[in-house]
């Protein structure tokens, strides 16, 4: 699989970087003597568009104020457009929660216009937040496709050729459909070629480098590459030059031409400091690590998997909250779409008995025939009344869930996770004011990774548990091998092992194999993992292993840490309470991770149980569907 950074917003989403400054310089003009507001909301949203790439606050205070004077007008365009630039400005600062809601609102305000082009200009902007920003590739496909098949209905050249980089890019970073992402990668070159487009052509340029090192083809990658490189260079597009070096130094890493790898991976940490390109400077980092390496020169090669690793640390922290901020919206989003639904019912109700009362004191004047008529129709309508505030009693029931639901997340995230961050910003902190020496700060480097990856655990724990108790919420089993699901898991908590000298041993036999979905058995696993490194003391063992039991196969996760008495044992899986221990080092946790392993266990058709003794270590024992071999 391609082992490249993933750019943070800049590549494949076409923009002219560098318009020129005549055009801008036009545009403003333009702005003052607008003669009227509809024409300053147009010129507004074009000057956002032309500064985004290069004076990104400029453009979002020229964005707001379309937004501000197009819902004053009630100007439903002027609003879509302006929406759709905040949306791209946010995300390329990674603020991606605050980028998917403003691109979901001009998505929703387009699809009532039936606008198709502000339609797909939407799809633009979350296909590439969920490409760049969250990395669900499946998602960012969805929105990509679904944009370009608008622009080949418009037969838009210019972005049917971006949107081939756009799609061709995910195709590559997935080693999936390579035959058709060469078609695509083809369709951009000669559509930007003939457009004259020589930024498109450095973007299609690099994808089509990309399939060829997915293929192996490292010679036609470095030609294609190096066509990209030269494009680049003409329109002055410092991202993709700095993302073709990166490509370009593990190319190299490939071909062990070690110098000339370093010389790539140098050029690209350049490139990506001058602009704030994050993600292309943590994998050169990673690239000069393995660079120096294979030259022998493990100084240098330690010196830069350190500024890696704390980089990398710094944008799984970053990319969690920008996950939980989304999921806060969508319960904040849920709560209002409910009280909008209660209320519409109160009020319908209220106009049924508006009528009804009208109809009755007229029909009384009639005569007292029809009055007995109406009581009868009256006693109908208590009951639909009745029915009704039952209903509205079932969705304040359902609107109180859910705000208990979101107390208890965010009670947690405030009392188990403040603490540990602000321990982190502290030391960090007396680093920064040279209160500590980086020598004392190394030694905290054991301590300090596995306080991020409890950290890190607890919020994926989080996450997960809150998808869980949200309404439609599925899971997809398929047959899976066992063993590679236990490394990728054990890998995660390989340093927190090592910091306690715990040996991690993975004992399942590579023929197992279970139907499970398999996001939720490796959180199964990684949970377990780390409950048994935290419980264990130095020295000790966790090892994981599988045998068949019936139709199950049982998945063994033994540990010889400090045990458990029967009492704790019956605590353990209690839905009506976190319980939660410290660990040998006094690591905490927050309960969540076995209700976690429950719930999911039986969301697959399986179950968990656990053995255990004091002073000699658990094993949790997990049964799960076994399947053919895939």
């Amino acid at each position: 699989m391609l082992r490249v950074g993933v750019l943070i917003g800049i590549l494949f989403v076409y923009l002219p970087a560098f318009a020129q400054l005549s055009s801008l310089d036009s545009l403003e003009v333009k702005l003052k003597s607008a003669t009227s507001d509809t024409i300053r909301v147009n010129i507004l949203n074009d000057l956002s568009f032309k500064y985004l790439a290069y004076k990104p606050e400029q453009a979002r205070l020229y964005a707001q104020e379309a937004l501000n004077l197009s819902k004053k007008l009630h100007y439903q365009t002027g609003e879509i457009i302006a929406l759709n630039r905040l949306g791209e400005n946010e995300f390329r600062q990674s603020n991606y929660a605050l980028a998917v809601e403003r691109a979901t609102q001009s998505l929703k305000l387009a699809e009532q216009l039936k606008d198709t082009s502000n339609m797909a200009l939407a799809y633009r902007v979350l296909g590439n937040i969920y490409t760049f920003g969250f990395k669900q590739y499946d998602v960012a496909l969805h929105y990509q496709l679904s944009a370009l098949k608008i622009f080949e209905a418009r037969k838009d050249k210019r972005n049917i050729a971006s949107f081939c980089g756009n799609i061709t890019w995910i195709y590559a970073i997935m080693n999936q459909n390579l035959k058709e992402a060469h078609r695509l990668a083809s369709q951009g070159i000669h559509l930007s070629d003939s457009l004259g487009n020589k930024q498109l052509l450095s973007y299609n340029y690099n994808s089509k480098g990309l399939i060829f090192l997915q293929e192996g083809k490292l010679d036609s990658a470095l030609a294609y590459l190096d066509k990209s490189i030269l494009f680049g260079k003409e329109v002055k597009d410092r991202a993709v030059i700095a993302y073709d070096k990166s490509i370009i130094g593990n190319v190299y890493l490939q071909q062990k031409n070690y110098k000339k790898a370093i010389d790539a991976f140098e050029a690209a940490v350049r490139e990506s400091k001058e602009i704030n390109q994050r993600e292309v400077l943590k994998e050169s980092y990673l690239g000069l690590t393995k660079g120096f390496e294979g030259l022998g020169n493990y100084p240098l090669a330690y010196k830069n998997y350190q500024l890696y690793t704390l980089l990398k640390d710094s944008l799984v922290n970053w990319e969690t909250t920008q996950k939980s901020l989304i999921t806060k919206m969508k319960f904040d989003e849920e709560k209002r779409e409910a009280r909008i639904v209660e209320l519409e019912l109160a009020n319908q109700q209220e106009r049924k008995e508006k009528i009804i009362y009208s109809i009755l004191f007229g029909v009384v004047l009639i005569a007292m025939v029809v009055v007995i008529v109406l009581m009868m129709q009256r006693s109908a309508t208590n009951k639909l009344l009745q029915e009704k505030n039952k209903v509205i009693a079932e969705k304040n029931s359902k609107l109180e869930q859910a705000n208990s639901i979101k107390d208890k997340f965010f009670s947690i995230i405030g009392h188990d996770l403040r603490s540990p961050l602000s321990s982190l910003k502290g030391l960090l902190g007396m680093l920064v004011r040279h209160e500590i020496s980086d020598q004392e700060f190394k030694s905290f480097a054991p301590k300090l990774n596995q306080l991020v990856v409890s950290t890190n655990e607890t919020l994926e724990n989080l996450l997960q548990w809150s998808h869980s108790q949200m309404d439609g919420w599925t899971h997809t089993p398929a047959p899976h091998d066992l063993k590679p699901l236990v490394n990728k898991c054990a890998d995660l908590f390989t340093d927190a092992a090592r910091t306690k000298s715990i040996a991690l041993i993975n004992g399942v036999d590579a023929n197992e194999t279970v139907h499970v979905d398999a996001n939720q058995l490796e959180l199964i696993i990684r949970n377990l993992i780390h409950n048994a490194i935290k419980f264990t003391s130095s020295g000790g063992v966790v090892s994981i292993s599988a045998r068949r039991s019936g139709e199950f196969l049982e998945v063994q996760v033994t540990d010889t840490g400090m045990g458990m008495t029967s009492d704790e044992i019956s605590k353990l899986f209690q839905m009506n309470t976190t319980h939660s221990t410290r660990g040998t080092q006094g690591e905490k946790g927050t309960g969540l991770g076995l209700l976690l392993c429950k719930e999911m266990a039986e969301n697959n058709g399986g179950r968990i149980s656990v053995t255990s003794e004091p002073g000699k270590g658990s094993t949790f024992h997990v049964f799960l569907k076994t399947s053919t071999r895939v």
